[in-house]
């Protein structure tokens, strides 16, 4: 009898071996997965730091633009319907005078890119801003001197950058720790 008492406790041990081995080897599913999600958060942060770099580096690019004095002829607020809505936004139009290579040209940029908003108040105070008759700085471009606007765009995206690296660091992080995982 005491034969099969110590194959049986043999046979027991060797199952509590196999299940602690099962609880402290990661699982190759379990490993694949933090490497899904490593590589998902990498890949994001990555897509965000691009967009924002180059945010940036297009905003950067109007620091060449040279500053000129510039005459307002004319400043108004334009409702933009909106298709679908009876919500109307509101946008800024503008037209001023400047010099540029010794040749009067005439302008109707505000920005890089025109926009509009809901907030008729945003709108009145650029046009108090850009009153017609006020001499005013445009940004005339150094290659086209017939391309100017009143305000650069902001180098916001790139004081942010910061934040979506964090998270391509991250992710690459989680992707290590992964690989490690599952070649152990």
């Amino acid at each position: 009898m005491e034969k099969g008492t110590g194959a049986t406790s043999k046979s027991a041990e060797e199952s509590d071996r196999r299940t602690r081995s099962r609880l402290t080897k990661p699982l190759p599913k379990r490993s694949g997965l933090l490497l899904l999600l490593g590589l998902s958060v990498m890949l994001l942060g990555l897509g965000f730091c691009f967009l924002l770099g180059r945010g940036y580096l297009t905003a950067a690019s109007f620091d060449a633009w040279r500053p000129t004095r510039a005459t307002v002829l004319a400043s108004w607020i334009e409702g933009v319907p909106q298709p679908g809505s009876a919500l109307v936004r509101y946008e800024f139009k503008v037209r001023y005078r400047y010099e540029a290579n010794g040749e009067s040209q005439v302008s109707t940029r505000v920005r890089e890119i025109a926009s509009n908003t809901r907030k008729r108040s945003k709108v009145e105070r650029l046009q108090a801003q850009f009153a017609v008759g006020d001499e005013v700085t445009c940004y005339v471009d150094p290659e086209d001197p017939s391309q100017a606007i009143l305000l650069r765009p902001t180098k916001a995206p790139g004081y942010t950058l910061w934040f979506p690296a964090l998270f391509a660091v991250g992710g690459a992080g989680m992707c290590v720790v992964a690989l490690r995982k599952r070649h152990r």
